[in-house]
């Protein structure tokens, strides 16, 4: 077994769930990110899954830098 496929294995075991928020961004962060959700590189292959809601995310991913409107939103989250 390769070092790929017991990666692999050991990510589908516990696959992390990742939130995304944008907390100001100009979206330049946002589309960086979502290439790694297409089927080019298709994370959700080795279990990676993309989740609307922070309280069922193992992960969560902010975008963009963090204003002084977001911060109490996102300190909440």
């Amino acid at each position: 077994m390769s070092f790929i496929d017991r990666l692999i294995s050991i990510s589908r075991r516990k696959s992390p769930w990742v939130c995304r928020l944008n907390a100001g961004s100009c979206n330049g962060c946002d589309i960086e990110i979502t290439p790694c959700l297409s089927p080019r590189y298709d994370v959700e292959q080795i279990g990676v899954e993309l989740h609307g809601t922070p309280k069922h995310a193992d992960i969560v991913l902010i975008s963009g830098t963090l204003t002084v409107r977001s911060r109490q939103a996102i300190l909440d989250i």
